[in-house]
């Protein structure tokens, strides 16, 4: 698990919803930067100081920061809900459990994107 990760008290049976929630959050981080950062731009595009400048470099490191953080939560997350299937797998029949498999495959196809 990612340093970072770890002090986030996961474990046990809501792990998976508490990742979520961890992720939900960076995610809004990640809006709210990158509104930031295109404001900030502007500043630069139009003032073209050095001020103006280090604001945009300052936001695009965050947002470089939270991209991270984010490609390692769906990571992490994946493996946890490849875990979870797995462990169900061997206790039901795959069409008990379809909600799983559904965010599972949402997990894989942003892995993909990033």
């Amino acid at each position: 698990m990612v340093d970072w990760l770890k002090g986030k008290s996961f474990g046990g049976s809501n792990e998976i919803d508490q990742l979520t929630k961890t992720i939900n959050e960076q995610s809004d981080d990640q809006r709210k930067i990158i509104s930031q950062f295109n404001k900030a731009m502007n500043e630069f595009a139009t003032e073209r100081s050095l001020e103006t400048c280090l604001d945009a470099l300052n936001l695009s490191m965050q947002l470089a920061n939270i991209r991270g953080k984010l490609a390692e939560s769906y990571e992490y997350y994946a493996r946890l809900l490849e875990r979870e299937i797995t462990r169900l797998s061997r206790t039901k029949p795959p069409h008990h459990h379809p909600s799983l498999i559904h965010r599972f495959a949402e997990a894989i196809l942003f892995r993909q994107r990033i």
